[in-house]
């Protein structure tokens, strides 16, 4: 597919390009710190530790509205510390539904509603927890993520063992990106992905171990597979994730961070290989993500293998910080649901023909955890469609 071919010499061109990261990609690769240092999950993402709170209140907000004299601690005691994500948006589609005699439609949403909580049970063993009130409907995989961590390794690496979604690529928190779950929602016929699977709140259950060597990261999980699909889940197959990362940065004066990632994931005779890479200098960002697999899942059919199927997926993003509290984004992704099979330009199907995207956004953040994102979402595809979208989402957190 041409259009992947593209957004591949790009996500290339960013493999050898690059810096390191944080909570989201972009800050961890604008400061140089690991995902850990802002997250009690050690791979990154949802909770904040104490360091990505100060970040939270210092490093993200206008400065205009910095308030000097406001202090936030989220601790109940010294050992007990709870968090929390909340998202809420207003979507407009124009695409034409079947039936309708107006064009366009839009709706206020909900997105999610999570809460968090850490429990440090001894100096090394962290117990841990994720529910989300608003966002339970993704399917059988979908389900709070409940495990503990031990840092009983050497080099400050770990042990995680219970359910969590398996390390794998970049951890974007924009759902809709090929790369995580796709277009849920916006295909027909209940709920259907034309993306990778890990999805919004995605868990598996099993093991995951964490290791530093230098400048390296690596992280290796044996997982069942199937989610809670089943209560207990004995079986002969299970589901085997690692991701390899370097993380380097050049000289001091040249304030330059880049990351460079292989992930890989198994699940009986599914296959899914990705590179990620990404740069950070100054008040720029630029990271992406090239993903190839053989065969497919479908994770809201009890992880349904499809044999015949071999979807490749990237994306590179570029980001841009104007002033403290202000970034502006653009993201182009493509993905081909069918590789290496022409798309049917008489029968056009989110499931079987390739899309490309191109994303353009701000995401303002005027008040300590308090952020804005408006974007506008320019879909092609062939045969063309009046299809692009509009969103603006707040999100609070802490």
């Amino acid at each position: 597919m041409k259009k992947f071919h593209v957004v591949s010499i790009i996500a290339v061109l960013a493999l050898f390009c690059s810096e390191a990261l944080f909570a989201l990609p972009r800050f961890a690769l604008m400061t140089g710190a690991k995902c850990g240092s802002c997250h009690v999950n050690p791979t990154g993402g949802q909770m904040r530790s104490e360091y990505g709170t100060s970040f939270s209140l210092d490093a993200l907000p206008l400065v205009a509205h910095k308030e000097e004299d406001f202090t936030f601690n989220p601790k109940l005691t010294d050992n007990i510390t709870i968090g929390g994500d909340f998202r809420t948006q207003f979507l407009y589609d124009m695409a034409m539904s079947p039936g309708d005699s107006v064009k366009g439609k839009n709706t206020f949403h909900a997105m999610t509603a999570t809460l968090y909580g850490a429990v440090q049970i001894s100096k090394k063993i962290t117990f841990y927890f994720k529910q989300d009130f608003l966002n339970q409907s993704y399917g059988v995989l979908s389900g709070p993520e409940v495990f503990g961590v031990a840092k009983i390794l050497p080099r400050s690496g770990y042990i995680k063992v219970g359910a969590f979604m398996p390390e794998y690529g970049w951890r974007l928190d924009d759902h809709t990106s090929y790369t995580r779950g796709g277009d849920i929602g916006f295909i027909p016929g209940g709920f259907t992905s034309n993306g990778l699977p890990f999805f919004p709140n995605y868990r598996d259950v099993g093991i995951e171990v964490g290791a530093y060597i230098d400048d390296f990261t690596l992280t290796a999980s044996v997982l069942n597979g199937s989610g809670n699909l089943r209560k207990l889940d004995f079986t002969t197959d299970k589901a085997f994730a690692a991701k390899l990362e370097y993380i380097g940065k050049t000289e001091a004066d040249s304030g330059i961070n880049y990351r460079l990632g292989a992930s890989g994931y198994v699940f009986k005779d599914y296959r899914m290989a990705g590179l990620t890479a990404g740069i950070g200098f100054g008040d720029w960002v630029l990271y992406g993500e090239m993903d190839w697999t053989d065969g497919k899942l479908n994770q809201f059919a009890g992880n349904a293998y499809v044999d015949s199927a071999k979807m490749s997926v990237a994306f590179v993003e570029l980001d841009y910080r104007a002033i403290q509290g202000l970034w502006l984004t653009a993201r182009y992704e493509t993905v081909d649901p069918l590789n290496g099979i022409a798309d049917d330009e008489l029968a056009l199907t989110p499931t079987t023909n390739s899309f490309s995207r191109l994303m353009l956004g701000l995401e303002f953040f005027p008040y300590s955890f308090v952020e804005l994102r408006p974007q506008y979402h320019v879909v092609m595809e062939k045969p063309s469609l009046d299809n692009d979208r509009v969103l603006v989402q707040l999100h609070l957190w802490f």
